[in-house]
């Protein structure tokens, strides 16, 4: 008996009448669907506001607890629209909100015509309610707060760079209460390695906020890091060195009266750097035990690295 009713049911579904009948269905629930969606109709649907151009000051505290309930005409395909997707309204600051007291307050005689741009020229806005939207706020600090490159760069043999490390921008600002800013004290990067580095270093890193919680806000997200990378040389000056503070009327005798320096330059700038961009001296109140003096670098030129003394001790003797 079952096996007589499946057979019949699948019977009826091979049947070409209930295949033409089934199709002219559908168009005609089509065809309904699309005479009514053509039609125009007024109705009320209520929208979230977006407060923009807010000051960097002001934290809306009650935002999304504030929706503009809007009675307007439109065709039916707009309310679907809106019905599977209701789009956000932007409230401006700056034009239609006032301050009052320790409020800030939308009406609808200041923002109806900017409420009524958002909207396509189908749709034909009739009334906004309530007619104000009180906006509730607090003050926060504003704080400029330094990145910290989170970086280590190895270059390749030979190549080096003679910038500093940094980022653009180089600093952060921070917007939130003053308890919390008081305490952040840099922002640090997420972690980056390089290795056998030839060439020049452009990248972007984002920034680790996540400790800042959702109180501080920023109006940066990453940072741009870009270093200029060059091939470098070795160079070597002789200088003759300088004594200070020579006991009176004693004379010091010293050996070596002059001292190498070797240092590390990018070619572009070796032919520009000369012996007489260094100078050494030896103070004979530093003394170690009236044994050796020490030499100290005092001057040296920018645009050099890993500077370096070839000789540690000068020895001497005191004359009368």
């Amino acid at each position: 008996m079952k096996q007589n009713i499946k057979h019949k049911i699948l019977g009826l579904f091979k049947s070409r009448k209930l295949n033409v009948f089934l199709l002219f269905f559908v168009l005609s629930f089509s065809i309904l669907i699309l005479t009514k969606l053509s039609k125009s109709y007024t109705a009320t649907i209520p929208f979230e506001v977006n407060p923009i151009n807010v000051d960097d000051t002001f934290v809306v505290l009650n935002k999304d607890q504030l929706k503009l309930n809007i009675t307007m005409e439109t065709y039916g395909f707009n309310w679907l629209r809106y019905a599977i997707n209701t789009p956000k309204l932007d409230v401006d600051f700056k034009t239609d909100v006032v301050k009052i007291d320790s409020s800030l307050i939308w009406s609808v005689s200041r923002g109806f015509s900017n409420i009524n741009n958002q909207f396509n020229k189908q749709n034909k806005v009739i009334s906004i309610n309530p007619d104000t939207l009180l906006f509730k706020y607090d003050i926060n600090n504003i704080k400029y707060v330094p990145v910290q490159l989170n970086t280590t760069v190895n270059f390749a043999e030979g190549y080096n760079t003679l910038e500093t490390f940094k980022t653009l921008p180089d600093s952060v600002k921070l917007i939130g209460p003053k308890t919390i800013l008081d305490k952040v004290k840099v922002i640090n990067t997420e972690s980056l390695k390089l290795n056998d580095i030839k060439t020049d270093v452009n990248i972007a890193l984002l920034l680790n906020l996540d400790s800042l919680g959702n109180q501080v806000k920023t109006n940066v997200k990453e940072v741009n890091f870009e270093l200029g990378v060059s091939k470098f040389s070795e160079g070597i000056v002789q200088l003759p060195i300088e004594i200070l503070n020579s006991p009176k009327g004693k004379r010091i005798n010293y050996f070596p009266k002059q001292i190498s320096i070797s240092y590390a330059t990018s070619l572009e700038n070796f032919n520009n750097i000369t012996a007489t961009d260094f100078k050494i001296i030896c103070d004979y109140k530093e003394a170690i035990d009236d044994a050796f003096l020490t030499p100290i670098i005092v001057k040296q030129p920018e645009g050099v690295k890993n500077v370096r003394l070839l000789q540690q001790k000068i020895e001497f003797i005191i004359k009368q």
